[in-house]
């Protein structure tokens, strides 16, 4: 193999990409694009398909795809998806694949998934992008399935120990970089008991549905946004009342969008919030959001109102003249399907389809409240925040570890709408937006 170099950071999309180094890195083997592989994506693939393009001397977009054992949608739209994304790289000439793998191989002519990578091999020549060469790696050797002369390419494989010691691995970990194992951590074994809450906070436990107001819900939005924006630290109380908030689908809904997003758009595209929009331009002043438990105070949550009211205002272009009323009312719709919102922007920030990238300085504190979360005891707590943390995961464009999330979560409630349908979303190998778009895709910070 020609010596390549390493992408350049901000150069392709990649399911995580590394800070920007002083110097590329060169990669003169297949050993190298090996040992390269886990850096990119902040993992050691498990049972996984990893296509990375090559053009222009460098590395291209890093994506990895678990194999389709759980995907229903056959071997033609698995590798369909793997073409698309590698042909939307405009600098690809070429591509690599690895597949990663426990399966045996029990002889040199009969790779396993050989049908698998010939149907991948098949569409992306088909598209004009040759496959350059193809690896499978196991757990202790990997071979190249190109070549079954002997001589040149030794049985059983080379050592896989050899792509973690070796030199691209040792100038990887020089720079900052760090990989961990797929698994993510495992749930503490003494998970903390249920809390005591406020006469108020068991109310909206006890009914969800009392979400739906639309003070009540813009109360709960402010307690998140202030949180999210890391303008606080999150004691046991505001744990707590946040806990209760994702019981109801919409608000969790919100939740996401403001953390990717910002609480404005979060709240002028949730219906729950239909009514204060309409309102938006009517005499008298507005009634004012309740002081939760642990929450916002009733003044802040009452600025946070007015500011949403004006921006909302502003994007609509009413100037003054009424909202329409949403035709759903108060009564609510299906709350159980990513991307429903009154305003499209809610569902593309949903969906990770946004033009510009998410906040993912947001987006990670999110993360790392709803870990905490997970501790609690409480199903109708833990359900929800496993699922955020997999939509997290699936936006950052990390498959395997958002899939083990959604199956924590099913674990826990294994009727959880949206864990069923993020599931769907990763078991089909459908990335987020952002994670097909080196101008928005999430990039993995350096270990210190």
């Amino acid at each position: 193999m020609d010596s390549i170099k390493q992408p350049e950071p901000a150069s392709h999309p990649s399911d995580s990409q590394l800070q920007p180094a002083e110097e590329p890195l060169t990669i003169r083997s297949p050993g190298d694009v090996l040992a390269y592989i886990p850096h990119a994506l902040g993992e050691w693939p498990s049972e996984s398909l990893v296509a990375v393009s090559i053009g222009r001397g460098r590395l291209g977009p890093t994506l990895r795809v678990s194999l389709p054992g759980q995907n229903p949608g056959g071997l033609g739209q698995y590798a369909g998806m793997v073409g698309d994304y590698v042909c939307s790289d405009s600098e690809a000439e070429g591509v690599v694949l690895a597949l990663y793998t426990d399966a045996e191989w029990p002889a040199v002519d009969r790779p396993p998934h050989a049908h698998l990578l010939a149907a991948v091999g098949e569409r992306l020549d088909g598209s004009g992008l040759p496959v350059l060469d193809a690896w499978i790696v196991g757990p202790t050797h990997w071979r190249t399935i190109l070549c079954t002369d002997l001589t040149c390419c030794p049985w059983p494989g080379r050592s896989v120990e050899e792509l973690r010691t070796g030199r691209i691995g040792a100038e990887m970990v020089y720079r900052g970089s760090a990989y961990g194992p797929t698994e993510i951590p495992e749930p503490l074994e003494r998970l903390l008991p249920p809390a005591a809450l406020s006469a108020e906070l068991q109310r909206y436990r006890e009914d969800p549905g009392r979400w739906w107001d639309p003070l009540a819900f813009t109360a709960a939005l402010a307690a998140w946004d202030e949180v999210l924006g890391g303008a606080v630290a999150v004691g046991p109380e505001r744990l707590r009342l946040l806990g209760v908030t994702l019981a109801r689908p919409a608000l969790r809904d919100a939740v996401i969008v403001a953390a990717a997003a910002d609480a404005s758009t979060a709240w002028r595209g949730s219906r729950a919030t239909a009514g204060l929009r309409a309102a938006g331009a009517k005499a008298g002043p507005p009634a004012a959001p309740p002081a939760l438990p642990g929450g916002v105070s009733a003044a802040r949550a009452a600025v946070a109102l007015d500011v949403w009211r004006r921006a909302d205002r502003e994007a609509q272009g009413l100037n003054g003249a009424a909202a329409e009323a949403d035709p759903l009312g108060p009564s609510g719709p299906r709350e159980d399907s990513l991307g429903g919102g009154a305003d499209p922007a809610f569902g593309a920030v949903l969906l990770g389809h946004t033009a510009g990238p998410p906040d993912w300085g947001r987006v990670e504190q999110l993360e790392r409240i709803c870990q905490r979360l997970t501790e609690m005891e409480e199903p109708e707590v833990r359900a929800p925040a496993l699922s955020l943390l997999a939509w997290v995961q699936w936006a950052r464009g990390r498959g395997g570890r958002s899939m083990r999330y959604l199956e924590r979560a099913l674990s826990v409630d294994p009727d959880y709408r949206l864990a069923q349908l993020l599931r769907r979303f990763v078991d089909h190998g459908e990335l987020s937006g952002w994670a097909r778009r080196g101008d928005a895709a999430w990039r993995r910070p350096s270990a210190a």
